[in-house]
């Protein structure tokens, strides 16, 4: 019996979110790489879900809806959980997947939260024009089929000659320190596990490795927050890194977190062990 598998792939991303490709595109990407379980995880919007499973229908693939949803993370200091880089606040993404299925109310949940990016997508491009970079809110959303974000302010930014790099927009302008950065009102991790969990729905930690938290530490936190897995096995992660997160106690879910660029093009090809993969998204 093979004990790893390359057939899973449960995060990936659309022209509905921060990808440059279409749903199309990506299923076919990860039927070519021998993707057998597959989710598109496009940030706070089930806006690809239909069409997906349409495609992964196509190809041979089942498909998981799912999607990453950004959450507020109320950590204490004295639990001595932080990075110097982090606030307290903190910011994580959290992939929510949903083998059978989830309500509309859940969905229209979703679609209030994608509306709530707009405003602050608002206050970004005023912050911009007051430092003489004028984009209007239209050229925004001319690239964005869903969920408006900072990556597509960013490959406005490119187009219009006012950064050299696609990285420079965040770097002197639109990253969380950036004097054009601008906030959003976010859900708490403890209220977006609970609604998951209302609708059958399975959580994991995504890309655990942005946090520079101690594997050991995280785990304790997940567990106390009654997530139910951990994206162990992320393009980021080294080795040590993904074995440590394999020992935490929890099941992991693997994700290649492709968006279609150049330097990640395609689910798949994201080699992980059966014997920790959540039952759930066994091929």
């Amino acid at each position: 019996m093979n004990l790893w598998t390359e057939a899973v792939d449960l995060h990936s991303h659309t022209t509905y979110s921060d990808g440059v490709a279409s749903v199309r595109v990506m299923a076919e990407r990860a039927a070519k790489n021998g993707v057998k379980v597959w989710s598109l995880t496009d940030h706070d919007t089930a806006a690809g879900w239909d069409e997906a499973r349409e495609e992964a229908n196509r190809l041979g693939m089942r498909f998981i809806p799912g999607v990453e949803i950004t959450c507020e993370v109320p950590l204490l200091p004295e639990e001595n959980m932080l990075d110097a880089h982090q606030s307290n606040p903190s910011s994580w993404h959290l992939l929510a997947y949903f083998p059978e299925g989830c309500s509309h109310g859940f969905i229209e949940w979703l679609d209030a939260m994608k509306e709530a990016r707009i405003p602050r997508m608002e206050g970004m491009i005023q912050r911009l024009s007051e430092h003489g970079m004028e984009i209007s809110l239209e050229e925004v959303m001319a690239i964005a089929d869903g969920a408006v974000g900072r990556p597509h302010l960013a490959r406005v930014m490119l187009e219009k000659g006012m950064i050299d790099t696609f990285q420079e927009a965040f770097d002197l302008w639109i990253g969380d320190e950036g004097p054009a950065f601008s906030p959003r009102p976010l859900p708490k991790i403890p209220d977006v596990v609970n609604k998951i969990r209302s609708e059958n729905g399975i959580s994991s930690l995504a890309h655990p490795y942005y946090y520079g938290i101690s594997p050991k530490n995280l785990g304790n936190y997940l567990i106390s927050q009654k997530i139910d897995a951990v994206e162990a096995f992320h393009r980021s992660h080294s080795d040590s890194l993904r074995w440590a997160l394999m020992n935490i106690g929890l099941p992991i879910t693997v994700g290649g977190d492709s968006h279609g660029t150049e330097h990640n093009p395609s689910p798949g090809k994201m080699l992980a062990p059966l014997t920790h993969l959540h039952s759930a998204f066994h091929p």
